[in-house]
C-alpha cells in the first residue's frame, strides 16, 4: 500500500476530535491578553466588521451567554446579511484578540476589556435607543385585559431567595397601594429559564409588568402613545402630585427609571406605607382625538382592579407640572420597578440588582400577588 503523504497526515492531525469545538481547535485563545493600545489598535482595523458583533453583545446583558444563532439572527434584523461560518469566523478572530470569551457550544460573552469597548464604540448608537426598543417591545404585546390572555411586557430580575420574607411584605405593600402595573407577577424557580437567563441555585427569578404593556393596550385600542420621559413622581396621600426629575427616553443611553433607583433617589417603600413618597413613572402623549377613547380604557382598568394609569391630562392644561405637545394630551403611567424599587432602598441589593430584563410573556405564567407568599413557602420547605 502506498503510504500517505506527509502534508496530508498531518492535515488529518490537526481536525478536531468528535465533541471539540471546532473554533477552540483551529483558533487557539492567546496565552496573554493584548494590551489596552493592542485593541485600539484591532478596532481601528477590523471595527467595521466588529462592532456590530459588540453592540449586539452589549444590548443582551442579561443573558451569561449569546450563541452565534441568536447573534446572526439580531444581526439581520439590523440588516447585515451575514453568512453563520462568516459570523463564527469573526467571533474567533474577536476571542483570539480578547474582545469575547468563547464557551464552546454554549455561546459567548463579552471580556472586561470587550465590554469597554463596546461600551465606547455604541453610545451614538444607544442613544435614543431605549426608546426603539420599547416600541418594539409593545408592538410584541397582545394582551387584552378583559379575557386575561396575550402577551405582556415584564421588567424581570434574579433575586436571593433569601430575601423572601422581605420580598413579600414590600410587594404586597407596594401591589396593595396601586404603586405597581397590574396585580399579578412572574415567579421562576432556580434551574428554570426567565427572559434567556437561567436562574442560579439560591436565587429565584421575579417579573413585573411594566408599563410598555399598558401602552400595549392602548395602542390595541386605536391609541397610540409615544413615551416622552422616565420621572420621579411625587405622591402625597396616595396621589400624583408633581414630578421632582425627568428624563427624557430619546436623550438618553440608560434606563431613566433604573437610574433613579440606583441613585436612591425613590422613597417607594414609604410611599406604599404612608401614602407620600416618590415613585417611578412613564410619561407618554396620545393624540388629542383619542383622549375619549383613552378615558374609557382608564376607567375599564380602574374598574377591573387593574391599577397602572396613574393620571390623564385635558386638553390645553398641563398635567401634574408637565406640557404636552400641541395637539396631544399627557398620560402617566406606573412603571414595573417600583416593587423592585423597595427592596432596593432597604439595601438587601446592594451588588445584586443586575440589569433589569424587560421582554414578553404569557399573561398566563403570572400568579396573583397575594399567592406569592404561599408559592415561596412551598420552594422553601
Amino acid at each position: 500500500m502506498t503510504p500517505m503523504p506527509e502534508r496530508i497526515l498531518s492535515t488529518a492531525e490537526s481536525l478536531p476530535k468528535s465533541g471539540q469545538d471546532d473554533e477552540d481547535a483551529f483558533f487557539p485563545l492567546p496565552a496573554v491578553r493584548p494590551s489596552a493600545a493592542d485593541l485600539v489598535a484591532v478596532l481601528d482595523m477590523h471595527g467595521e466588521r466588529f462592532r456590530p458583533i459588540l453592540a449586539a453583545l452589549r444590548e443582551q446583558p442579561w443573558k451569561e451567554l449569546i450563541t452565534s444563532r441568536d447573534l446572526l439572527d439580531q444581526l439581520h434584523a439590523g440588516g447585515l446579511e451575514w453568512s453563520e461560518r462568516t459570523l463564527r469566523l469573526y467571533l474567533a478572530e474577536m476571542a483570539e484578540h480578547g474582545l469575547i470569551d468563547r464557551h464552546g457550544r454554549r455561546g459567548y460573552k463579552l471580556t472586561e476589556a470587550g465590554a469597554e469597548i463596546a461600551r465606547e464604540l455604541t453610545m451614538a448608537r444607544r442613544l435614543g435607543a431605549i426608546q426603539a426598543r420599547m416600541d418594539e417591545t409593545m408592538c410584541r404585546c397582545t394582551f387584552d385585559p378583559a379575557a386575561g390572555t396575550g402577551l405582556v411586557s415584564v421588567n424581570a430580575y434574579v433575586v436571593p431567595v433569601a430575601l423572601a420574607g422581605h420580598l413579600c411584605d414590600e410587594l404586597e405593600a407596594v401591589f396593595r397601594a396601586g404603586l405597581a402595573v397590574g396585580t399579578r407577577l412572574l415567579l421562576v424557580e432556580q434551574g428554570e429559564d426567565i427572559l434567556g437567563r437561567e436562574v442560579p441555585a439560591g436565587h429565584i427569578g421575579l417579573g413585573t409588568m411594566c408599563s410598555i404593556g399598558l401602552a400595549s393596550v392602548l395602542l390595541r385600542r386605536g391609541i397610540p402613545s409615544q413615551a416622552v420621559f422616565g420621572g420621579l413622581l411625587q405622591v402625597q396621600a396616595g396621589e400624583p402630585r408633581h414630578f421632582l426629575e425627568i428624563i427624557r427616553y430619546d436623550g438618553t443611553t440608560l434606563s431613566p427609571n433604573e437610574t433613579f433607583i440606583r441613585a436612591n433617589l425613590t422613597s417607594v417603600r414609604r410611599a406604599a406605607h404612608t401614602g407620600t413618597g416618590a415613585i417611578t413613572a412613564s410619561f407618554r402623549e396620545v393624540p388629542l382625538p383619542a383622549l375619549p377613547a383613552l378615558r374609557e380604557v382608564a376607567k375599564e382598568c380602574a374598574e377591573a382592579g387593574f391599577p397602572g394609569i396613574l393620571q390623564v391630562g385635558r386638553p390645553g392644561h398641563d398635567l401634574l407640572n408637565v406640557p404636552a405637545h400641541d395637539g396631544r394630551v399627557g398620560v402617566i403611567l406606573a412603571t414595573g420597578l417600583n416593587p423592585v424599587a423597595a427592596l432596593w432602598e432597604l439595601g438587601h441589593l446592594r451588588g445584586d440588582l443586575s440589569r433589569p430584563m424587560v421582554g414578553p410573556v404569557d399573561y398566563r405564567q403570572l400568579i396573583p400577588y397575594l399567592d406569592l407568599r404561599a408559592r415561596l413557602t412551598r420552594l422553601a420547605g
